[in-house]
């Protein structure tokens, strides 16, 4: 069958299966055998193997493969109509100053959440409970990794030291953490704003007196002022899904909801601790109005992604329309213009060795565009990690062979990604390192449908460049942006 899901697999089974049984059950007229056996297999077949695009979408999938987004796209306009709007304007605030329940209503393709707030060394941050999910997590900013400005040498100390926070998570069993997300953001910034200021500045009462030598310094300060419009971030989430060892630790600390975030605040601070030891520097956790500034800033660009002042109620925006199956567009409060944004998913990995920067066509250079870019790693132990090598290696050689035994040509692609297999699987057993499943999604949002559309293609070029093949998720692009967003989703 190939290198098919499960789901796909039972399909063409029971194809088959249906067909063998229309067979029996006609075997007294010919042509009525021969056609209930044919029809249910070429319909499996067709269901499995046919693509074909949908109007308004620029991908050709199979209808299997639709089937999925079509159903959740159908569910979505029955609950809203196509079009989400915020509770939180109307909710108002209670006696005590807190929004009511009704309030902090999530849009569509998030799932319910709860955010309680925690201490990690001293600071706030604030850990999300998704019951739909089954998953609590919590996130860190840290500073720029600079992976480029390194030596080769220093990069490859840096590379050494992330896998060993990796396998510090993933080799030990009991951890309840299994999932770590990175997320690159490039923001808006305004190249022209420190020459605004001092053009305010000088023309201000206080400056008039100012002497000279002094003005003439803060001119060459501005001269020596990056004028970049490029502006860039970068967190660290954990996840952990809820379990008896989570529920145990927290009902030790706290009861109910609050237990279970001690507990994970516990994790957070291992994972701040050990992002140190891997060089990289930690400016804060997310607490809650860091956590609603970054997420209104995804939805809302024009938001300040440093004004951490909002309130949570607000932290999704006005309207989410998700009617256009290219893209899905949202609206802030006072606002009469939307933001466009797209998701795609990286369909395939680089099968080539690469460089530790081979991302950088995506992370820099392309001034003005906004964009998130999320790698989700699921970390499993070594045995078996290696277990899952051997037996993907195993269908990746009985494939080929496959194809050798019917006189069919084999894609030089499809032998690079074997011995790339080959090579993971040799790598893993020799260093005993912790495995992981990764998944990545890019995030870009335009003022305009017309402008997106342009962006999307150039995104699609970088990307290239970077040895990424990625697929834009049409008519689910609101439930694929939350993979984008500190919540390390993304993984089925």
């Amino acid at each position: 069958m190939g290198r098919r899901d499960l789901g796909e697999q039972v399909l063409l089974g029971a194809g088959a299966a249906l067909g063998v049984l229309l067979g029996y059950l006609f075997s007294g007229a010919t042509a009525l055998a021969v056609t209930g056996m044919a029809l249910p297999v070429l319909c499996a077949l067709a269901v499995v193997y046919a693509p074909y695009r949908p109007k308004g979408t620029s991908q050709r999938r199979t209808v299997y493969r639709w089937w999925r987004i079509t159903r959740y796209r159908r569910r979505a306009l029955r609950r809203t109509g196509g079009v989400w709007v915020s509770p939180a304007v109307e909710a108002g605030t209670g006696r005590d100053g807190r929004p009511p329940r009704a309030a902090l209503a999530e849009p569509e393709g998030i799932a319910g959440m709860t955010w309680v707030p925690v201490t990690v060394r001293g600071q706030d941050a604030v850990v999300v409970l998704q019951p739909e999910a089954g998953c609590v997590t919590a996130a860190l900013e840290v500073a720029s990794p600079g992976l480029g400005g390194k030596e080769a040498a220093e990069q490859t100390v840096a590379l050494e030291r992330w896998g060993e926070l990796l396998d510090a998570f993933g080799n030990a069993e009991e951890h309840p953490v299994k999932r770590i997300q990175v997320l690159a953001r490039q923001v808006k910034s305004d190249p022209y704003a420190h020459q605004r200021f001092l053009a305010q500045r000088d023309a201000s009462a206080a400056a008039s007196e100012a002497p000279q030598w002094l003005k003439d310094s803060y001119d060459v300060l501005a001269d020596a002022v990056s004028t970049s419009a490029e502006e860039h971030r970068y967190y660290l989430a954990l996840h952990a899904k809820f379990s008896r060892n989570l529920a145990s630790e927290g009902a030790a600390r706290a009861v109910g909801d609050e237990g279970v975030a001690a507990a994970t605040g516990t994790y957070l601070e291992e994972l701040w601790a050990r992002a140190e030891d891997a060089d990289l520097s930690v400016i804060a956790p997310l607490d809650e109005g860091r956590l609603t500034a970054f997420i209104r800033n995804s939805y809302d660009p024009d938001h300040a992604i440093w004004d951490t002042g909002l309130p949570r109620p607000h932290a999704f925006p006005r309207n989410v329309d998700v009617r256009d199956g290219a893209h899905f567009a949202a609206r802030a409060a006072g606002s009469a213009s939307c933001w466009y944004h797209a998701t795609a998913a990286v369909v395939g990995w680089p099968t080539t060795p690469v460089g530790p920067d081979f991302l950088s066509p995506l992370l820099i250079g392309m001034p003005d565009v906004i964009r998130t870019i999320a790698i989700t790693q699921e970390l499993e132990p070594n045995d078996r990690a290696v277990d899952r090598m051997l037996a993907e290696d195993t269908n990746n050689q009985a494939e080929m062979l496959r194809d050798r035994q019917r006189g069919k040509n084999i894609d030089p692609r499809d032998q690079i990604a074997a011995r790339a297999t080959g090579s993971r699987g040799m790598a893993l057993a020799s260093s005993g390192a912790a495995g992981a499943a990764v998944v990545g999604y890019l995030t870009v949002s335009s003022r305009t449908p017309e402008e997106l559309e342009r962006t999307k293609r150039t995104t699609a070029s970088r990307a290239r460049n970077a040895h990424l093949r990625i697929e834009w998720l049409d008519l689910e692009h609101a439930r694929a942006f939350a993979t984008t967003l500190p919540f390390a989703g993304g993984i089925k």
